[in-house]
């Protein structure tokens, strides 16, 4: 079904256009049927078509809602999951063998002159139910280009992980469709019914005329003669298949007696094909769906172009660093230059008048997810850590997320950490639905003013250093993870402290107390108060020194696979 050269997120348009050309033509096909025998409500089997129909507009709906969070997010993995859903699976098999058994009851019933309709239904059922029954072992047997995902989420991250209206727009837009018939009649009759169903028309005579007006490159659909003088519309197909204008889907036109061309056609790259007298209502049928094929395959060239402008911005930013790659060609390496971007800065850091404050992240072997920033607003100095759940992608896009969403509301003058922390929870719980994630956040904010600590939000303890001795501060009771439930205020709470001269406060994340050494063992929490205990008494620079150093000769050569991040405040 699909082609080892193609990337992930083609392959899922692919797969989308696969089932819903088969699909379409069930629809296409019943309706119209159903428009010639409409006015005559004794027909026997109008009910039945109406079921038929009833059942293919079921099957697309379903298919482009289930099919639609992968393409959005280019992820092969949403698919894999989406195929493993044996109820939704069942559910299409069921719908599908459906209009099977009631096309094949249709065809001793129809009149003679719906017999190659329904032959059509029946045979784009049985192919639809062959894809379904197929998509498993076609899924399982792809592997996964991580590299093309990568690019296409970090594309979707720098442009707002959407795309805008004028681009959707761009890609729907009126389309102008080429009609190629050496029948000056036929031109006219179908040019009309296109043009009546809302689309713009133009005409060719013939090939050579097809030829150079399709160079132009203002054509969204091609309807093509077979039977032509001098270029026939073989010649024209192949032409264009193998030219610069090959994604214009192109429909056959033909005679009843023309249908083993029409099969050719197909073989040789054709959409569809339509029949001479023209039907309007399959017109209008064939022309959708080939269309909305056309539509999908223009908005995989917005994306691909927004990945182009987003790689030459990347690239740009590098060399303005003066960074040894020119560009950033890794999952990994992407995500840790996005991340590092937004950390404080130790020259912001030492601005601050109140607070000696020393922060240090790093990045792991896997990305993970791990968040500090440092807020001053309005006297107030506030200082946020967290770490998202897992590795990966997905959780440097949250970490990105949070730190965006936190700056916004202090600086609009949130300071009541209740509705702080349920305005940020609802935004991240809508973003993790819609990524179809399970990933959630541990979070704490800090808030120091005039002598004060406020603590609010779920993390891992906070150590506070008085006179070298040390208390250790839950904050469990203080919050609840960000992105679990859509609501999270009744679980909010916050713990006033007093911060006296000379005294410390040590926030990290879990990368510092799980990193493990060749024995496997963790540094732990115990050997991390050890370390502070014993130089509290030094600068906050310092005290962040002498952790790391203390953590790297622990952990030794091992590869570390989670992000490490401390912060120590230390009031002057």
């Amino acid at each position: 079904m699909f082609t080892d050269s193609k990337s992930n997120l083609s392959r899922l348009f692919q797969l989308r256009q696969e089932l819903s050309l088969a699909i379409n033509r069930i629809i296409g096909y019943s309706d119209m049927i159903i428009a010639e025998i409409a006015e005559n409500q004794d027909v026997p089997y109008l009910q039945k078509l109406e079921q038929i129909r009833a059942s293919g507009k079921e099957l697309l709906i379903s298919v482009n809602t289930a099919l639609e969070p992968a393409i959005l997010t280019g992820d092969w993995q949403i698919l894999q999951e989406m195929v493993n859903n044996t109820q939704l699976k069942s559910q299409w098999e069921k719908t599908t063998q459906l209009v099977i058994a009631q096309s094949q009851q249709l065809i001793p019933q129809v009149d003679q002159n719906f017999m190659l309709e329904v032959e059509q239904i029946n045979r784009a059922a049985n192919l639809l139910l062959q894809e379904i029954q197929g998509l498993i072992e076609v899924v399982a047997s792809e592997e996964l280009l991580e590299d093309t995902v990568l690019d296409i989420d970090i594309n979707l991250l720098l442009d707002n992980f959407s795309l805008t209206d004028h681009q959707l727009a761009e890609a729907s837009k009126g389309h102008m469709i080429l009609v190629v018939d050496d029948s000056a009649m036929n031109r006219e009759i179908l040019a009309e019914q296109v043009e009546a169903e809302g689309y713009q028309a133009a005409t060719a005579q013939d090939g050579k005329q097809a030829i150079e007006m399709i160079q132009t490159g203002a054509f969204d659909l091609i309807l093509l003669d077979i039977i032509m003088p001098e270029i026939d519309g073989y010649q024209v197909l192949k032409w264009i298949r193998n030219s610069p204008w090959k994604h214009i889907p192109t429909i056959m036109i033909s005679a009843l007696e023309q249908i083993d061309s029409v099969v050719k056609c197909i073989e040789m790259g054709a959409e569809d094909y339509l029949t001479k007298p023209f039907n309007s209502t399959l017109l209008k049928a064939r022309l959708g769906a080939c269309l909305e094929q056309k539509r999908l395959r223009d908005l995989e060239s917005i994306y691909v172009k927004q990945l182009a402008q987003a790689n030459q911005k990347i690239s740009q930013f590098n060399n303005c660093l003066q960074v040894e790659n020119t560009r950033l060609s890794s999952e990994l390496e992407v995500n840790q230059k996005l991340q590092k971007m937004l950390l404080p800065k130790e020259k912001e850091l030492q601005q601050i008048e109140a607070l000696e404050i020393a922060g240090f992240s790093e990045a792991a072997a896997e990305i993970g997810g791990d968040y500090y920033d440092v807020v001053q607003h309005q006297g107030r100095i506030i200082i946020g850590i967290g770490d998202v759940s897992g590795h990966g992608l997905e959780s440097g896009v949250l970490m990105l997320m949070v730190q965006t969403a936190i700056r916004t509301l202090i600086e609009n003058n949130e300071t009541d950490p209740k509705h702080l922390f349920e305005v940020l929870n609802r935004t991240i719980y809508k973003n993790v639905q819609r990524l179809n994630s399970d990933k959630n956040i541990s979070l704490s904010l800090v808030d120091y003013y005039d002598g004060i600590l406020s603590i609010s939000g779920q993390h891992e303890e906070i150590l506070l250093i008085r006179q070298g001795k040390i208390e250790r501060i839950d904050t469990v009771d203080l919050g609840f993870p960000l992105g679990l439930a859509e609501s999270i205020a009744d679980f909010v709470f916050e713990t006033k402290i007093p911060l006296a001269k000379s005294d410390v406060a040590i926030l990290y994340t879990d990368g510092i107390t799980e990193a493990e050494n060749s024995q496997g063992i963790h540094y732990g929490l115990e050997q991390l108060c050890a370390v502070v205990q014993q130089n509290w008494q030094q600068s906050a620079q310092d005290i962040r020194q002498a952790v790391i150093q203390d953590l790297r000769s622990h952990i030794g050569i091992e590869q570390v696979y989670d992000d490490i991040t401390l912060v120590v405040l230390k009031r002057k």
